[in-house]
């Protein structure tokens, strides 16, 4: 086979790739701020006395215990509309700031199962929150004052999302993309109405090892929770990469050109 004929060849079956094999994908890293996010209180001996109390227009979301025996969990959910349908996640991790804490401890994220709603409650500075109005989440209801929690304390996945250590402030708190993270972030582009966001847990033994964080009402935007996603756009059809038997099938027409060609 002289040059010309290598070079036709080389042509006829470069036109066989697929459209992605000619360009590389572009990532895109967008930033999600908080569309929602509230504190539910809870008697640290188990009693009912703060299953009206909440807090979702406040200044911070509140963590831990605090020294009169008051269990605090934020919640926080991310709108993903801005990334369409079919994309790739690569990577998602959440952003927040500490304002105060008592002692190091761990944070966790774990994914929330039910819709809740923020409501009106404000509870100010103190950490204990608020009366509850209508349409506040707290440890009981997760739409006051008629939609409960399944279970007391929220309904969310056991196995953490992510966590991460925490041991000074102020200071930004990360917690890095996991695996579980990425896979909820995807779930959520592509089924929309399944998104409720995580629940942050701390430590909920002992006493007076609070957690103060910025909510999205902080007044500071860099204090305010997000979620910063790393992703791929939609495949279209022509995008797709080829199996390989549809490879190996190109291959074979390829070689078999080859041998007309010198026939």
């Amino acid at each position: 086979m002289d040059r010309r004929h290598a070079a036709r060849l080389a042509l006829g079956s470069a036109s066989l790739l697929p459209a992605w094999a000619a360009r590389a994908q572009p990532v895109t890293e967008t930033v999600l701020p908080a569309v929602a996010d509230a504190t539910i209180f809870a008697d640290q001996g188990g009693g009912t006395a703060y299953d009206a109390v909440a807090d979702g227009r406040g200044a911070s979301l509140w963590a831990s215990v605090l020294a009169a025996g008051v269990v605090r969990r934020a919640l926080v959910r991310f709108d993903m509309s801005a990334l369409p349908p079919g994309s790739q996640v690569l990577a998602a991790r959440v952003e927040a700031f500490m304002v105060r804490l008592r002692e190091p401890q761990s944070l966790a994220l774990h994914r929330i199962d039910a819709a809740w709603s923020e409501g009106p409650a404000n509870g100010g500075d103190a950490g204990v929150g608020a009366p509850a109005g209508a349409g506040d989440c707290t440890w009981s209801h997760r739409v006051w004052p008629n939609t409960p929690w399944a279970s007391r304390g929220g309904d969310y996945w056991l196995s953490a999302s992510a966590t991460t250590p925490v041991s000074g402030w102020p200071a930004p708190v990360v917690w890095a993309s996991t695996p579980a993270l990425v896979n909820d972030v995807q779930g959520w582009i592509e089924n929309p109405g399944s998104n409720h966001g995580w629940m942050m847990i701390g430590t909920e033994s002992g006493t007076q090892n609070a957690t103060r964080l910025g909510s999205r009402e902080s007044s500071s935007a860099t204090g305010r929770p997000r979620l910063v996603v790393s992703w791929l756009p939609p495949q279209a059809d022509a995008e797709v990469p080829l199996p390989p038997w549809a490879l190996a099938l190109l291959g074979a027409a390829a070689a078999a050109a080859l041998v007309r060609r010198r026939r």
